[in-house]
């Protein structure tokens, strides 16, 4: 078991880099999914054209509807989700740098900021609550021609996110009862340094968060590219200001070891919130200063709180599951590990789904188009399920020759191969169940999307502890399989019966929220 340990963090950058190789991959071939031929948008277009310059006599022409509406929904979906798809790619960079120059301090800093990841998570995880419900409600009043409305939403959502950050602050002084969860004591050498960088990391969670914030604006008005190239132009930041930071420059900056990498990924997020707010702005979003406004910040938590609650939720549920596999061998704890970052090819691309999902379904529930919304909730359904098909069939194929890279260890090598084999036939289930969840997010429904998630997920333990009596580790697999399953199924469902509280109850006007 040590030795599989150490062989998968020696790896991790490789594994990190094939990844992305894969996923950019992927991303440009599945793109060929959502092209028409060049006559029939040419035809579309003429016909949209026709549509909106005919007007019955004595009534005024219709409104411009907003650009992504203009577009067929496969363009429009995918106009959101190539963008989402390579940030998120580009993000896991951060970490990736920030291991490669702390893996040259040593093995103690590595391991600490590997306990961190979960906390950081967390954290991530709570940004949401303001995120989501800013996403869906700019984006129908996007959908509803009202642009001016979606920078009210967003200042109330960065005071949600500020109060998000406030309680992130606030935990500071409990972060040892942390590391005593995960078994990391005061006689550990991780435990000083996963200290310093975890709270140097939670005094900087205001700009992760209102950076994400700012980020679901741009999602709201279906505009990626801006947040694109902020988050490229920082991950280079981080990559130069990490040695500096860590090392110092004699004279200039003091050394400061493992802190110095947190601070450096936090001064790079302080330089992607200013960006974005710019960028922002640019698209004609009024970002100026306003009073919080309890109605709009309860409406935005409202939304984003069950998605944020399902989240910590289900992390849960994987820590329990850890326990079982560690009975099961420890080996299986490593091959879970090695085959979540090799999954995370597909997970990438369905979270890119959710949320063009998400934009698209929330614009034309903005627009009072129902029919519309729920179509393009199906057909990003559709779409993401091919594209993860073929990622599917890829790595079912590839399973072997991919784990056998990251160890020689015979036990997790089996294990990680048998997770991915079995895991992949539902790859196209999972792209389902993030399309619906962002429908449900972007039509102002998560309280079933929370419902559908808490449910099935906690029904993972005990399906794994029966199955795993039965088949071994593999019937923790086929546990994970079932449940991710059942959840594409439940979130259809749930978004085909939904009310569509968006379309009852539009977004909030600028006035409103002044």
């Amino acid at each position: 078991g040590r030795h599989c340990s150490v062989d998968l963090r020696h790896t991790g950058a490789k594994m990190r880099f094939l990844i992305l190789a894969l996923v950019l991959l992927w991303a440009s071939a599945s793109s060929l999914v959502l092209r028409l031929p060049k006559r029939h948008a040419v035809a579309l277009a003429a016909l949209r054209r026709t549509d909106e310059n005919v007007a019955p006599a004595g009534v005024d022409a219709p409104k411009k509807p907003p650009t992504l509406l203009q577009r067929p929904l496969g363009a429009a979906l995918w106009t959101v989700a190539w963008p989402t798809i390579t940030i998120g790619l580009i993000r896991s960079l951060y970490d990736l740098v920030d291991a490669f120059w702390l893996g040259k301090l040593g093995l103690h800093q590595l391991e600490a900021v590997g306990a961190v990841s979960f906390a950081l998570w967390i954290v991530w995880i709570l940004g949401e609550l303001g995120g989501i419900g800013v996403q869906s409600l700019t984006s129908g009043a996007e959908g509803a021609g009202k642009r001016k409305d979606v920078g009210p939403l967003v200042v109330q959502g960065l005071w949600v996110g500020g109060l998000t950050a406030a309680a992130c602050i606030a935990s500071i002084p409990f972060t040892g009862g942390y590391f005593h969860a995960l078994g990391v004591g005061p006689e550990s050498m991780a435990w000083g340094y996963g200290q310093s960088y975890l709270r140097w990391s939670l005094i900087g969670s205001l700009p992760l968060i209102a950076s994400g914030i700012v980020a679901a604006g741009f999602k709201g008005i279906g505009s990626m590219r801006p947040v694109l190239g902020v988050t490229t132009l920082c991950v280079c930041i981080n990559a130069v200001l990490d040695p500096l930071f860590i090392w110092g420059v004699p004279g200039f900056i003091p050394a400061m070891g493992v802190a110095g990498a947190a601070i450096a990924t936090q001064t790079s997020n302080w330089i992607a919130l200013v960006l974005s707010i710019k960028a922002l702005r640019k698209q004609g979003v009024d970002l100026g200063f306003r009073r919080p406004n309890r109605n709009a910040m309860r409406r935005i938590a409202s939304i984003g709180g069950p998605m944020a609650g399902a989240g910590l939720a289900f992390t849960a549920v994987y820590i329990v599951l850890g326990r079982i596999l560690r009975g099961l061998g420890e080996a299986n704890l490593a091959a879970l590990g090695l085959g979540h970052r090799v999954e995370s090819l597909a997970f990438v691309i369905t979270e890119g789904f959710g949320a063009a999902a998400a934009t698209v379904v929330g614009q034309w529930l903005g627009a009072g188009n129902e029919a519309k919304a729920r179509l393009a909730a199906r057909r990003g359904s559709t779409i993401s399920s091919l594209a993860l098909a073929g990622a599917s069939v890829l790595t079912f194929l590839c399973a072997g020759p991919i784990v056998s890279v990251f160890t020689t260890d015979p036990v997790v090598f089996a294990a990680a191969v048998s997770y991915l084999r079995i895991v992949s036939f539902i790859f196209p289930a999972m792209a389902q169940e993030m399309v619906y969840e962002g429908a449900l997010a972007g039509a102002g429904d998560t309280v079933n999307a929370f419902y559908a998630s808490i449910v099935c997920n906690l029904g993972r333990i005990p399906l794994a502890i029966y199955l795993s009596q039965l088949y071994g580790v593999q019937g923790v697999w086929y546990a994970i399989c079932v449940s991710t399953a059942l959840k594409a199924y439940v979130k259809r469902k749930f978004f085909e019966r939904s009310r569509l509280p968006l379309l009852a109850r539009p977004s909030p006007s600028a006035a409103s929220v002044a």
